[in-house]
Formats: C-alpha cells, structure tokens, sequence
C-alpha cells in the first residue's frame, strides 16, 4: 500500500471513529464512491445528532441541529493533481450528492504528495461556503485549506 492510500485509510479512521466524530456522527463509508464521471476514493456520510447517554442524548435533541453532513475524498497524484476546472468538478460532484441527501454541509479533502504552487493556490480560492476544502500532503505532513470557515475547520479536525 503506498502512502496515499495509507493515508486515505487513516483518514477514513480518523472521520468515523476519532476526531470527526467531535463535529458529526458519521456512521456510513463507502468506498471508490462514484457521483458521474467522479470517483471520490472515500465517502462518509452522517448528520450532527451525536449520540451518547443519557444525558448527552437529551442535550443533543434539544439543543444541537440534525444536519445531514458528508465528507470526501479524493486521492491525487501530478497527472491528477487539482486545477480550478478539475476542483471545480469536484466540488459540483459534492453538490449534487448534498443536494440528493439534503446534505447542509461537506468536507473535500484532497490527498496526495508535493503538490504544484498552483495546486496550493487553487485549494486556497476554493470559496464554496457549504463545501470545505483542504489539500493533504503526505509528504511534509501538512494541510492546506481554502480560506473558508469549513475549509479552516477540516484542517483542525484532520491529521495526517
């Protein structure tokens, strides 16, 4: 396995049962997810109804929204790496699958190795407000986000 697809799994991991589950309950992963002619590698959906016990139940049905949420991801590699019509693309393909799951929002992480100053640059003017943008690079170990509130909180929640 490389180390992409190593990072895809840890990702997939982490979303389900480690620090995504402080933002959403995500209960459901498919993989090699296909919106048109997309493939999404991973696609995690859930909503913002957290469960718990008994305490933590009542609080969360009182107080908390029941969201439907998403998360995917994308692995890419320098024939595949993100442009703004290629990004664009995909986060149309995020935006039909939230508009069929009546999805408020999503997250869009893009994993691959070294990415262009271009890639960076586009990944940083994604500007969707409902879908968060961030790409992981498994190389230096970092993640840059678009400059929107989702795209801030992926990188807060993701590890590589």
């Amino acid at each position: 396995m490389n180390a992409t697809q190593d990072a895809l799994a840890r990702l997939e991991k982490q979303m389900m049962t480690g620090r995504g589950r402080w933002v959403a309950d995500f209960n459901e992963s498919f993989r090699d997810y296909r919106v048109g002619d997309v493939t999404f590698d991973v696609f995690i959906s859930g909503n913002t109804r957290v469960k718990g016990f008994i305490i933590s139940r009542l609080f969360s049905f009182f107080l908390n929204p029941n969201y439907e949420v998403g998360f995917f991801a994308i692995s890419t590699d320098p024939e595949n790496e993100p442009n703004p019509r290629r990004l664009r693309k995909w986060i149309l393909a995020v935006k039909s699958v939230m508009t069929k799951s009546e999805m408020k929002w999503a997250w869009l992480a893009l994993i691959g190795q070294s990415p262009s100053e271009s890639a960076s640059k586009c990944v940083q003017e994604a500007t969707d407000p409902a879908v968060g943008v961030a790409y992981i690079d498994v190389t230096s170990r970092q993640v840059i986000s678009a400059d929107t509130h989702l795209g801030r909180q992926l990188k807060k929640y993701v590890r590589v």
